[in-house]
């Protein structure tokens, strides 16, 4: 039966995301030369899975309106309730420990005990995800054989492998940023070198040197956190708007729908730009700032697609049936329109992020960035800036534009291994055009034998 592989999964993922997620927020402080000891100590040190009160509080009500939803469905979902439960109380006690309230003493630091709270949450997460299955065999055994059809398609595709490979590269440098660069480079203080020195073979001065004898090195490998997080964080958000906008609009129709395309329109044809720099002088210069211009400006294209895959689905006979029993509008968007074009929306969030992270490379160059942190565009354009394109100091300017360019190429590689695997047409149309092509190559041999022959 293919949902047991789903307890497979659960075993092997779960301690990967753990992991990740310990890994963002590991201390600076400790590289690989600290000691064998101390890095492993930094995995429960006191600030790690420290994030702010409101979003393990956001979860909590989450969770719990889950818990509600999954009990009032009956008998069947009762355990699931259970676990939601279980997991909203663990995500509520991670929020209160957050706010410096355990043991409801007044005055009570924060929790440095997160790492704790992060691991029991996830694994009640992976509990509740097993109990859902368990709940909905039939359900989950059909998601299974899709992502397993999915993997094989996309396994055959040469493109999308090349991209994953690339973006797997990169995310790993981000994850061990820590183990890979002291963080101390990044300080002016502790110079490797002299200004602008050649490439050595010493590893924190593998990448030569900056305008003030920093590492290039060390700069490269934390600045992929910046632009990766920065590339994933306001593509989510503007697939979750473009989402919601696309199947309402598509949904509805008549003046809704026009509204809502009007709306759209608006922001297709909003200057990004100049709103980034009224904004960054409003408000500050700060990557939240950033993620929040890209994620309000990047949705309209997601929207519109959404809205043409929308309307297509909505005229099939499975919607007709539910609004004949009486389902609501709400209850047909979620559950029968939002998963057929969940893929689509995917694919198209996929593509989205490559023109986040050149976006964010733009603003960073221009200035706009935060001048706390370091990005792939903040290293372009201090480059810029101290003259290394002049001099030229090649060694300063092209690991951040070869990072630029290989993460957006992987980002567009894997949108559009999915774009084929999602469109029948496209993947019969590369189908034949790879067949062709292997059959003139195979008539050329044939012809070039024949011509040996005596």
């Amino acid at each position: 039966m293919s949902w047991r592989r789903v307890r497979i999964w659960l075993a092997v993922w779960t301690p990967l995301l753990w992991l990740a997620l310990e890994l963002v927020t590991y201390p600076k402080d400790r590289p690989l030369s600290s000691g064998l000891g101390r890095v492993l100590g930094g995995f429960v040190a006191a600030h790690v899975a420290s994030y702010p009160a409101w979003l393990p509080g956001l979860l909590a009500l989450l969770a719990v309106a889950a818990a509600v939803l999954s009990a009032l469905r009956g008998a069947k979902d009762r355990r699931l309730a259970l676990a939601l439960l279980a997991l909203a109380v663990a995500l509520g006690a991670w929020a209160l420990a957050q706010m410096g309230w355990t043991h409801l003493a007044l005055g009570a630091r924060r929790s440095s005990v997160s790492w704790l709270f992060q691991a029991v949450a996830l694994a009640l997460a992976a509990l509740a995800i097993w109990q859902w299955v368990v709940g909905h065999q039939e359900r989950a055994g059909l998601a299974v054989e899709a992502l397993q059809r999915t993997w094989r398609l996309f396994k055959t595709n040469r493109q999308g492998m090349i991209g994953l490979a690339t973006l797997v590269v990169f995310v790993a440098m981000a994850l061990l940023a820590p183990f890979l660069a002291d963080h101390r480079y990044l300080n002016a203080g502790y110079p490797v070198g002299a200004m602008l020195a050649h490439p050595s073979l010493s590893w924190p001065r593998l990448f030569g040197t900056d305008e003030q004898g920093m590492s290039v090195l060390a700069e490269f490998i934390w600045s992929a956190r910046i632009s990766l997080v920065v590339g994933l964080t306001a593509s989510a958000i503007s697939g979750v708007i473009g989402a919601l906008v696309g199947i309402a609009a598509g949904f509805y129709g008549g003046w809704k729908g026009e509204m809502s395309m009007r709306a759209t329109d608006f922001f297709l044809v909003l200057p990004w730009l100049p709103l980034a720099m009224v904004l960054a002088a409003a408000w500050g210069r700060n990557y939240g700032m950033i993620i929040l211009i890209i994620g309000i400006t990047s949705w309209p294209s997601t929207a519109r697609l959404i809205r043409a895959e929308t309307l297509r689905v909505r005229e099939l006979q499975f919607i007709e049936r539910s609004r004949a029993i009486g389902s609501t509008d709400t209850h047909t968007m979620r559950s029968h329109i939002l998963p057929n074009v969940l893929p689509l929306i995917f694919a198209n969030t996929v593509l989205v992020v490559a023109i986040a992270i050149l976006s964010e490379t733009t603003l960073s160059f221009l200035g706009l960035g935060d001048p706390l942190n370091f990005s792939w565009g903040t290293m372009l354009r201090n480059a810029w800036t101290s003259g290394g394109a002049s001099l030229p100091a090649w060694w300063y300017i092209v690991p951040p534009g070869a990072a630029i360019v290989l993460v957006v190429l992987g980002f567009t590689f894997v949108g559009r291994a999915f774009d084929a695997i999602l469109d029948p047409k496209l993947r019969k149309r590369e189908s034949a055009g790879a067949e062709r092509v292997g059959q003139g190559q195979t008539r050329h041999t044939r012809g070039a034998a024949l011509e040996e022959e005596p």
